[in-house]
């Protein structure tokens, strides 16, 4: 009896041990996350707040790990490493994802968003056009978490301002996927696809003639430094996109997933509405502080640029078929 007693005690430890082993274990949960800029770049200081939000909100329970300046993965490599669930998570520009699914790459599209306040409502959440577009890359494996707008596109030269189209004719340009190098392609030009963080040394270099980037990455990037002139076109927009495994978000509780949408939605809300002060900031910074012409189109050339750019959204409707037609509808109809 005595040792019957002793093993049953033994056997109720244990089962408390296994249960207090268990509950610790889904107590703590700590995503990976990577990303190719610094976490002291505009983007990567907005995941910082995702994650201090997340973190407080859960009292410890959720944990981020961030592992930026690429010292994991590329931002070309995300989608495949988040889809294949080889990091938890990841930054990754929406371009990335028009190669496989042309939709996606709307925002691209040179000219589609005629004002900021056009790309806010098409971006906003509740937005026909964010809800298909982030349906669409659930097809890969990857939920979107929050959008990071940071802001609109311009075009960088050495030498004389881009003012014309006619200039972009044979001119080896930086793209940032194939809409944009469709843009390029109406104009005569030749679309290089070169990664942001390998900007510098491709204008340093002569690997390109004309860049294409926004003010705040010129200011950041130090691209004044190898180019000498930049004309706001405001053509395109740069939509950065968090993104999730989904079958680990599938594995989450219903808690875990609250605390995770509401950092997120929080950290989208407030880059959004600090970019258009940050671009516009950058682009005073490089007209007062740095040796590179600021160059503002005027409305006549304005109207050249976004009439010979009409072939490429012509050619992503063609590319994207139904979906790309849907969306390109939804975003006119935020015009008036």
């Amino acid at each position: 009896m005595k040792n019957s007693t002793i093993k049953a005690l033994s056997a109720s430890a244990l089962i408390s041990a296994s249960l207090l082993a268990t509950t610790d274990v889904m107590a703590e949960r700590t995503l990976r996350l990577s990303l190719q800029v610094s976490a002291k770049h505009p983007v990567g200081a907005n995941i910082v707040y995702f994650k201090e939000q997340v973190e407080k909100a859960s009292n410890g329970e959720l944990k981020l790990e961030i592992y930026d300046s690429a010292q994991l993965y590329k931002g070309s490599e995300i989608p495949q490493a988040v889809g294949s669930g080889s990091i938890d998570m990841g930054l990754v520009l929406i371009s990335e994802y028009a190669g496989t699914i042309p939709a996606v790459g709307l925002f691209s599209v040179a000219f589609m968003f005629p004002s900021y306040e056009v790309l806010a409502k098409a971006a906003d959440p509740s937005s026909p056009v964010r809800q298909e577009i982030d349906e669409l890359i659930r097809q890969t494996g990857t939920r979107v978490m929050w959008w990071q707008d940071y802001g609109p596109v311009q075009l960088l030269s050495k030498g004389e301002a881009v003012t014309e189209p006619s200039q972009m004719k044979d001119k080896k340009v930086r793209v940032l996927g194939k809409p944009s190098g469709d843009f390029i392609e109406a104009l005569g030009g030749v679309p290089v696809k070169i990664g942001g963080s390998e900007q510098f040394l491709a204008y340093q270099r002569g690997t390109v003639d004309i860049g294409m980037t926004g003010t705040t990455a010129i200011e950041s990037r130090k691209l004044y430094e190898v180019m000498n002139a930049v004309t706001i076109t405001n053509h395109a927009q740069t939509e950065f996109l968090i993104v999730m495994n989904d079958k680990l978000w599938d594995s989450m509780s219903d808690q875990e997933k609250k605390w995770m949408g509401q950092a997120a939605l929080s950290a989208e809300m407030k880059m959004r509405a600090e970019t258009k002060e940050k671009n516009l900031a950058s682009e005073k910074f490089i007209a007062d502080k740095t040796d590179m012409k600021v160059v503002n189109l005027t409305p006549a050339q304005l109207t050249a640029w976004q009439e010979a750019a009409a072939p490429a959204i012509n050619e992503y409707i063609k590319s994207a078929g139904p979906a790309g037609q849907r969306l390109v509808d939804e975003v006119r109809k935020l015009y008036d």
